[in-house]
């Protein structure tokens, strides 16, 4: 019967060198298994592969694809950690589809291309213009002489702090200040229960290693959202499912629905200046989701990593899941790394004190010693209200930036869904539909750097869509996005 099942499936389906492609770049080896995972699906989607059809064995892929069996198992594991692939001891590799599952707005491996804009918009080596595209706060920006002064002062002063390794929960008294942060957000803690973090993706990171450890748990995030998360998550073998979001946060009902449908032990969301789409969070919405975490037990981890440049007042989309929960279902994950600069590797979880408890043991074993400078700089910046004038100039700054930015992309033809009064970001409908992919690449020709929408979102929502910088979308970049959506225009 095996054997039957096995001759089948070899004769309609085989994986060899010319369905890889190129893969003559440096990131070849983890491409070739995104690319062997692709085309398994792909011979489910063309019905090549079905229901229970044996997969060719892995000295039989390592030969016909000239790869390793290593390269080729690792595939396979991933298929099987994504639910599309099941095993038999002894007997091999087999195909599993769900139709339900399959109909599910679900994320797998990224597409090489996708993959390769990730790792451009990561990487600030990129000897391109970055302006449109950027994350980050231009350098001038954040050019802190408060925080050179901090640096400074802690460098000057006992070091005696440098020849051990740092109480691992992080440094005390920042932990104190970070009390005092969140209280005036409304999340009431002890200073036991903040854990400091090289930043909010060393704290994403840790979440990840202390509690999602089985390959194939199902994951909430939002779509669109963090391309950083949604690698990090596959990269750990999770099976990741979209929630769309609106101007009021979360699609309830397809939150929902994905608890229905796949029973997930955490959500990762943005509650405040949500990136790319930058929308926020009714409180009407807040308390709905809090409600289906209680209802369907899983644990949300609220990443407010753009929460400082969002005014006090922003009403009545400023709410945050962990004021209203009080971290009963909520990790909370904040960051100075956007504010001050991402060479400023400083963040922390706020969580109850068995999480963070949980937390702290493995961040124990995964490093020796904290940020230590850097803790103690943001801790004379906090305590001496350096940090709150440098938020508030920042916050001036964007606002008089977003108005003419909003003005020059509406003048193109893009259309923003969602007008916001505070942060970093635009989200904008390109003119005709068009693909946002072939404009990037076009832009990319003419040495610019933008960041398409499809980069954020593992859906066809977001084909024609982009995020731009405010702070940092000068003329020049305007200039040539302005030619190629010209160029690109049909007819």
């Amino acid at each position: 019967m095996l054997s039957s099942a096995y001759a089948s499936s070899s004769r309609k389906f085989s994986i060899d060198r010319a369905a890889l492609g190129d893969m003559g770049d440096k990131h070849s080896a983890r491409l070739l298994v995104d690319r062997i995972f692709t085309a398994v699906l792909e011979g489910v989607r063309t019905r090549r592969l079905a229901h229970g059809d044996k997969l060719p064995s892995l000295r039989v892929v390592a030969e016909s694809a000239q790869v390793s069996r290593d390269t080729v198992a690792r595939a396979y594991e991933k298929l099987v950690a994504h639910g599309h692939v099941y095993t038999r001891p002894g007997a091999g590799f087999f195909v599993r589809v769900d139709n339900q599952v399959a109909n599910a707005q679900t994320q797998t491996a990224p597409a090489p291309l996708l993959t390769n804009w990730r790792q451009r918009l990561l990487d600030p080596r990129t000897l391109l213009h970055r302006g449109l595209g950027s994350g980050d706060l231009p350098a001038e920006w954040i050019n802190v002489p408060q925080l050179a002064a901090a640096l400074r002062a802690v460098s000057r002063s006992n070091i005696n702090w440098a020849a051990g390794y740092g109480d691992a929960q992080g440094y005390l008294p920042l932990r104190q200040q970070l009390q005092r942060k969140l209280a005036d957000i409304g999340v009431d803690v002890t200073p036991p229960q903040v854990l400091t973090t090289l930043g909010a993706t060393d704290a994403i990171n840790l979440i990840v290693m202390s509690y999602l450890r089985q390959p194939g748990m199902t994951v909430l995030v939002d779509d669109p959202g963090s391309f950083l998360l949604m690698e990090r998550l596959l990269a750990s073998g999770m099976h990741i499912v979209g929630v769309a979001r609106d101007a009021d946060g979360p699609d309830i009902t397809a939150l929902q629905n994905a608890c229905e449908q796949h029973g997930p032990t955490f959500y990762f969301c943005q509650s405040l200046l949500h990136s790319p789409g930058y929308t926020g969070l009714s409180p009407q919405r807040a308390f709905q989701i809090l409600r289906l975490a209680e209802r369907f037990n899983f644990t949300i981890v609220e990443d407010d990593t753009y929460g400082d440049l969002a005014p006090a007042h922003r009403s009545p989309h400023a709410t945050r899941l962990a004021s209203l929960d009080q971290l009963q279902h909520v990790l909370y994950v904040g960051s100075f790394s956007k504010t001050l600069g991402a060479g400023m590797r400083a963040g922390f979880i706020a969580g109850n004190p068995q999480q963070i408890e949980w937390l702290l043991l493995y961040k124990l074993v995964s490093r020796a010693s904290n940020g230590s400078l850097a803790e103690r700089a943001i801790y004379r910046l906090l305590s001496e209200g350096g940090y709150r004038r440098h938020c508030e100039q920042l916050r001036t700054r964007l606002d008089q930036a977003r108005p003419r930015l909003m003005a020059a992309l509406e003048a193109l033809g893009i259309v923003l869904p969602h007008r916001p009064d505070a942060g970093l970001y635009l989200w904008g409908k390109l003119p005709g539909d068009l693909n946002a992919m072939e404009v990037a690449e076009r832009m990319l020709a003419n040495g610019y750097l933008t960041a398409p929408g499809p980069v954020f979102s593992s859906g066809q929502a977001a084909r024609s869509y982009m995020r731009f910088n405010v702070a940092s979308s000068d003329d020049e970049a305007l200039r040539a996005l302005s030619n190629v959506l010209e160029r690109s225009a049909p007819g």
